[in-house]
């Protein structure tokens, strides 16, 4: 495989599909402002920063036990708003990097093989057994691309070594077949941000060679049914999982500049309504954290290419969170990835996507 495959510049409960579900309109939009998303996005923001532990991490919920995923989706968040470890419009925010930043990186240092060894999380429980090294790539990819000059050459090598390391443990736990664990309900979730994680630790000069761009493009591709033209191949045609896999499977495609591939345009047009009407429609964003993961991946995968659909989804999803946050300013969900942290950090990933501020959304 050539480097340049994996390249990106810069740097970084099961519901069946109802009848008549094709002829079914999609809701209009919820008359939002652009004033209302802002004050959305920041009343979860403050919720967010409340809710991190002493020592740099996010748990779950409010005073939970630090998990790795969560901290990190609630730190690129944070990020997502224009801050980073050195600086930005919030200093709160820059405090919470650095401290999100000390406990990955001393996680990185001590960890032999998995960045989390001994008791199985509730994330790795739905996502996989590697998901922690997974998402710890991404967030310390995202705070490489983020720090520009002014930093020392020894500063940088403490990123790339820690990077390095834990993209081994990725590329180790890919499948024959290009994905990544199987064994779980969330296997295309985890296969789209392995290939998130690897595609930005080559773009921070790590050796990801080892790794199957190849595999994974053409297993995620397999999954698309023309039938129901979802990515449901593996999850069952029209359950609840087919909304994570097809958010994931779009946000690579897109991510390759596939978007115009007969599975993407067949795909991003029946997602919108896959999620917006029936009853996927009225569970959507209702109890599963992963719900939250899919708006925020799906709108990234239409940001990328300026897909024209983006007028259309972007008030729509932004409407919906905004009917569902809570007075304190978070979003809760009950089931498969529970509690408030998850959901309100992807649920302020999708209200910041437009401003562009994580370098993996460049391309």
């Amino acid at each position: 495989m050539k480097a340049v495959a994996w390249r990106m510049v810069p740097v970084l409960a099961i519901l069946l599909l109802p009848r008549g579900f094709a002829q079914e309109k999609p809701p209009a939009p919820a008359r939002t402002t652009d004033q209302d998303r802002a004050r959305s996005a920041q009343r979860g923001l403050q919720w967010l920063l409340k809710a991190q532990n002493r020592d740099g991490s996010w748990g779950l919920d409010l005073g939970r036990e630090g998990c790795i995923s969560c901290t990190v989706v609630a730190a690129l968040a944070v990020m997502a708003n224009g801050n980073t470890e050195r600086g930005g419009p919030d200093p709160d925010g820059v405090i919470a990097i650095r401290k999100a930043l000390d406990f990955i990186l001393r996680h990185a240092r001590r960890m032999k093989g998995d960045i989390w060894k001994g008791e199985t999380t509730l994330v790795q429980n739905k996502l996989g057994q590697s998901i922690h090294s997974i998402f710890a790539t991404v967030f310390l990819t995202q705070v490489y691309g983020q720090r520009g000059a002014g930093i020392s050459e020894d500063g940088h090598q403490v990123l790339r070594d820690a990077i390095s390391q834990l993209a081994q443990v990725i590329v180790k736990s890919q499948g024959p077949d290009g994905s990544w664990h199987k064994e779980t309900f969330g296997s295309l979730k985890a296969t789209c941000m392995a290939w998130l994680a690897l595609r930005s630790a080559a773009s921070a000069g790590v050796d990801v060679e080892d790794a199957s761009v190849k595999k994974t493009l053409a297993f995620l591709k397999a999954q698309w049914n023309p039938g129901s033209k979802l990515f449901d191949k593996t999850t069952g045609n029209g359950n609840y999982q087919t909304i994570y896999a097809t958010a994931s499977c779009l946000r690579v495609l897109y991510a390759m500049g596939d978007g115009n591939s007969q599975e993407a345009r067949g795909a991003t047009e029946t997602f919108m309504k896959f999620v917006q009407t029936g009853q996927m429609g009225a569970a959507f964003l209702t109890v599963e954290g992963e719900d939250y993961l899919s708006a925020a991946l799906f709108t990234q995968a239409l940001l990328i290419e300026q897909d024209k659909r983006l007028a259309d989804w972007y008030p729509w999803i932004t409407g919906e969170l905004i009917k569902r946050q809570n007075p304190d300013g978070s979003w809760t969900t009950t089931a498969c990835i529970s509690g408030r942290t998850f959901a309100t950090a992807c649920g302020v990933l999708t209200f910041l996507a437009p401003q562009r501020m994580l370098p993996i959304l460049e391309q």
